[in-house]
């Protein structure tokens, strides 16, 4: 895929192609009953990060996934872990958080860790579940691959803290899961001093 098609893929979030397909999935979910929320790429993208991406990640339970098997429709399935939106040709991967992922916390439950957003019209991971996955996912990378390979998760925490900033603080991060805190209250306090960094040269400039 080149970089002019990844764009036009992404576009604005509301009316781009990989959105669309969001919500042709999600209302094959609301039809069949089917838990999930969007993770990945397009969560980080939802909660103001900016970046492309070129396919969709769904976190469902693999039981009640499986029994939607085949799918045939607008969105059909290849394989038992990935379908694709046939309007769009967009990859849809599935992910199972009923599924042992070898990392230092669980996959997050899709039905108490999603929430729906009104404006998108589909279920999206919350921010804070968000954050800690994505540490999770740093860490195991970090560990398995290196720091080249974890880094793009890690810079994924800090602009979605950075730009989030009004949502955390010390408490909040306080109630994460234990083997996430430590890291994620670093990074935090790096976002924070980023923002006062920014907001001292505003003021130089004004002045």
């Amino acid at each position: 895929m080149t970089a002019a098609e990844i764009l036009k893929l992404n576009g604005n979030m509301k009316d781009s192609p990989l959105m669309d397909a969001v919500r042709r999935f999600h209302a094959l979910s609301s039809s069949r009953g089917l838990p999930y929320c969007v993770v990945g790429g397009m969560a980080v993208v939802r909660n103001g990060y900016p970046r492309t991406t070129i396919d969709v990640d769904i976190l469902t339970f693999k039981k009640a996934w499986r029994t939607l098997l085949p799918l045939e429709g607008e969105i059909s399935s290849q394989g038992i872990d990935s379908c694709v939106d046939r309007a769009s040709g967009v990859t849809i991967d599935i992910l199972f958080a009923d599924e042992d992922w070898e990392m230092v916390i669980p996959m997050p439950d899709p039905l108490s860790a999603g929430e729906y957003d009104e404006e998108l019209g589909a279920r999206f991971i919350r921010l804070h579940d968000l954050i800690q996955l994505k540490m999770a996912v740093h860490l195991s990378k970090l560990q398995d691959s290196g720091a080249d390979v974890a880094a793009k998760d890690l810079s994924d925490v800090y602009e979605l803290m950075r730009r989030n900033l009004a949502k955390f603080s010390p408490d909040v991060i306080r109630s994460y899961d234990p083997a996430v805190r430590k890291r994620c209250m670093r990074t935090f306090e790096s976002a924070m001093r980023a923002s006062k960094r920014e907001k001292r040269e505003r003021g130089d400039v004004a002045q």
